[in-house]
Order: C-alpha cells, then structure tokens, then sequence
C-alpha cells in the first residue's frame, strides 16, 4: 500500500524509523503493519509514557505520528515533554491523528508538520509521510 513511499525515484531502498503513539489499538496496528510491510522500523507504544521510555532507549525516529487526544495525556502535552527533553530541533517531523476538528487549531499551535483526519485513509498517510521526511533535492 505504501510501497516506495520513502524513497526518491533514485532510492527507493531507503528505509526509516517510525514511531506510532496511539491508544486505539486498530489505528496503531493499521499503521505500524503498513509501513511494517514497506520495510520500515516502526515503534508502536500505545501511550505517551511509553513512547517517552523508548526514546530513552532508541535513536530519535525519522517521523513520529501520534494520536491529538489519549487518555493519559494529550498531544499537546506530549509534544511539549518532548520539546522540553530533546529541544525544538532536536524532534523529527511531528504529524498528529485527529478525533475532531477543535483538536486542529491547537495542534498547528504546536507548528506540528502535518495533521491528518481520523479515521485515517490510506493515501492521506502517503502523502502526509511522503511531505514530511522525504527532502527536496538541493542542487
């Protein structure tokens, strides 16, 4: 489904670390078996908590997709734990799964790289992944 989506027409063996963060257990799998199927390194904690113990542990991932609102705590508020731990240069493109559109001011608030609307389609991903980690050519 999402075959080549990383890669330039000149690399497409290029493979990246994704990290997923959601609480909803179908959207988590979807997407970590996707770009799983691409050939893709993908974290998927279920929880902000989670996610903040793998990064002690890991390198920082290409692209992190999260979840706006989860229980334990919101996106906001997690991007925000990052900021403070890693910096505002040290995070990877930021792309936030939406529950509704209240969520979407607060979330471009936060200068995240890209939103996409739940429930989530397959080629808004694409295009989403595509904008977020794939460089423009400079030359």
């Amino acid at each position: 489904m999402l075959n080549g989506l990383f890669g330039s027409k000149d690399d497409k063996s290029r493979k990246f670390v994704v990290m997923v963060v959601s609480d909803d257990a179908a959207d988590l799998a979807a997407v970590a078996a996707t770009l799983e199927s691409c050939g893709h390194t993908v974290y998927a904690p279920q929880n902000a908590d989670e996610a903040l113990g793998l990064l002690e542990n890991a390198a920082m991932p290409d692209v992190l997709i999260g979840d706006f609102r989860n229980p334990d705590t919101d996106g906001t508020a997690f991007v925000r734990r990052l900021q403070v731990r890693y910096g505002k240069s040290g995070l990877p493109p930021v792309v936030f799964l939406l529950d509704s559109v209240e969520d979407e001011a607060a979330a471009h608030r936060l200068a995240v790289k890209d939103i996409l609307a739940k429930p989530l389609a397959v080629d808004a991903l694409t295009r989403c992944l595509e904008a977020a980690v794939v460089k423009p050519d400079v030359g």
